[in-house]
């Protein structure tokens, strides 16, 4: 196929694309009409923002996964070497469990290290001899593990007291005994964790930790919505500072005949709503500025128990008899495709990139709707990574039948022509990269999975230097913040972030100011913002770092519309009112 047929199917504004076989693709939009080639206008670029990436090992950074080496009956024991063998392929580098002994192995052979979750069963010397040994393998210490209901199951106490009071004590003592460790005491201390909603409060107030922490599952659902701002924080208290937050487990099960799980009713997907739902769940979770994302679990954790009997055998990326699910292969794509760091097994350390400063990138995602997502990372030779996908469910839960669900069309523009991209898919059964050269736009076909769209731009940003947000006015309410500031000159958009949460871009106004407002916040917390100035040609400024704290009131509700159901009720009707609040 030559050069002329490929300017059918994917537009240009500069040169024509190279010969590549991509037609017929679900990732790369059918026929369209071949514009004239020309520079494109500077109107046409009005709807592109700039945009600053992350570095993309970060992402991979983030990523791991639970594992029960205690379970003895299962494949974590009975088919080890094929365990760990998946796993150091997959390119994951955190596991959560205890600190076993098979994470030497893992060590050595891969590089990996563990979140060790804790719990009364050792005595503090016993703890931080063991930490002080193996603290190469330890990359964060977790408190005890659902305390709400974990405790009184296996019967544990600390200092004489059950919940809430013996696990807030202990958490409390790890945090003193790990910074109080000049060998330990840099070492992450994440929250202990609760199961089921509002239990944080019982803790309150309590603050010995570095990450609060989330077990937030989907129930099934897509990824974006088991995302939780506010039950990890109810712990907090009033008047605390808003911490970072990790997700020590969350996930997704294979199991359609049966929701029961340990901790109420959790409805199954099917394989290939899985393979799709994982990597979409990490970028969402990255995007919402976890450090780590912890997929619930590695491998199938029940003895004796088929994936269709038990759900508790079917969470995981591999089958209870070790067999990687598509899932699997997905994740270990996506991680391929943005790792940078190298493990070195014979000199036992890690070779990460050269720290580089991440770029913004000028672009626009023409037709879009909102279920349309991303994340915008950069690679250490200055080439971009962007991930797509369309945020909807992949599988009908009710009838558990998988979603067929149309790619939407999306044209994806760039400010700077790019000398190459490239367009990829994951997991085993997708198709060939599709490449494209000396391209300004292309229109895609969005799916309801991550694609990874590869962008090497055709000259380097060399943006001049830009200076950081000043005279940032803060207006704090019980549950809202406004931030205001005057726009200087170089800069063409703000980013705000809350903690690595990307919160968007603020909105400029026609009086030289750039405003951003958030809601739905906890009264009487301190919300640690950071704003960012970018260029579009490609500068990102230092972020200026501001703290708003909201005022110590429950808010009111407000009621944004009201509606009857049906709209034009007669007598006699049964009305249903529906109504739009916010907090």
């Amino acid at each position: 196929m030559n050069a002329t047929e490929y300017a059918a199917f994917a537009t240009l504004t500069l040169l024509t694309l190279a010969p590549a076989c991509a037609r017929d693709r679900a990732d790369v939009a059918p026929p369209a009409a071949m514009p004239s080639e020309r520079p494109a206008e500077p109107r046409a670029q009005q709807d592109m923002v700039p945009e600053p990436a992350r570095p993309a090992d970060s992402l991979v950074e983030s990523i791991g996964v639970a594992a029960h080496w205690g379970f003895h009956n299962t494949v974590y024991h009975q088919k080890w070497d094929e365990v760990q063998k998946l796993l150091g392929e997959s390119g994951i580098r955190i596991v959560r469990d205890g600190l076993d002994h098979r994470m030497d192995e893992l060590w050595k052979l891969y590089g990996i290290r563990g979140i060790f979750v804790t719990s009364p069963d050792k005595s503090w010397d016993q703890y931080l001899e063991l930490w002080r040994q193996k603290r190469h393998l330890i990359a964060a210490i977790e408190g005890s593990n659902e305390v709400n209901g974990g405790w009184a199951k296996v019967g544990y106490t600390y200092q004489g007291k059950g919940w809430p009071e013996g696990p807030r004590i202990f958490q409390e003592d790890l945090y003193k005994r790990v910074k109080g460790d000049p060998a330990l005491k840099d070492i992450p201390v994440i929250a202990l964790s609760t199961a089921y909603k509002n239990f944080g409060t019982s803790l309150a107030p309590l603050r010995s930790f570095d990450y609060a922490n989330a077990h937030s599952y989907a129930g099934g659902g897509i990824p974006s919505r088991s995302i939780d701002f506010r039950e990890p924080y109810l712990l907090l208290g009033r008047g605390a500072v808003y911490p970072p937050l990790a997700a020590t487990e969350s996930g997704y099960h294979t199991c359609l005949g049966e929701t029961r799980v340990i901790a109420g009713n959790h409805p199954g997907v099917s394989h290939a709503a899985h393979r799709k739902y994982i990597p979409r769940h990490v970028a969402e979770y990255f995007n919402a500025g976890h450090r780590w994302t912890v997929i619930y679990e590695l491998a199938a954790g029940r003895p004796k128990k088929a994936e269709q009997e038990d759900p508790e055998a079917a969470f995981g990326l591999l089958m209870p008899d070790a067999t990687p699910k598509p899932a699997y292969f997905a994740l270990k794509d996506l991680i391929a495709l943005l790792s940078e760091s190298k493990w070195d097994a014979a000199a036992g350390r890690w070779i990460h990139p050269e720290s580089f400063p991440t770029r913004a990138m000028t672009f626009s995602l023409r037709g879009a709707p909102e279920s349309v997502h991303h994340t915008l990372l950069q690679r250490s030779d200055g080439s971009f990574q962007l991930l797509l996908w369309n945020e909807v469910p992949s599988i009908d839960l009710r009838a558990k039948k998988d979603i067929r669900n149309a790619p939407v069309p999306v044209r994806l523009a760039l400010r700077d022509p790019a000398a190459r991209i490239t367009v990829t898919r994951l997991g085993p059964d997708a198709l060939p990269p599709a490449h494209f050269e000396s391209v300004r736009e292309i229109d895609l076909a969005v799916p309801d999975e991550v694609i990874v769209v590869g962008i090497r731009l055709a000259k380097p940003l060399r943006p001049a230097s830009l200076a950081p947000p000043g005279d940032v006015e803060v207006k704090p309410g019980p549950g809202s913040v406004e931030l205001s500031w005057p726009v200087r000159k170089g800069a063409d958009a703000f980013w705000v972030s809350l903690n690595q949460r990307n919160l968007g871009p603020a909105q400029l106004g026609p009086d030289g100011k750039a405003r951003f407002r958030m809601t739905g916040l906890l009264p009487a917390m301190t919300y640690p913002f950071e704003i960012v100035a970018v260029s579009r040609d490609g500068g990102v400024s230092v972020p200026a770092k501001v703290s708003a704290t909201t005022v110590d009131a429950s808010p009111d509700l407000v009621v944004l519309s009201l509606k009857t159901i049906p709209e034009s009720p007669k007598e006699g009707d049964t009305i249903t009112f529906s109504a739009v609040v916010e907090n």
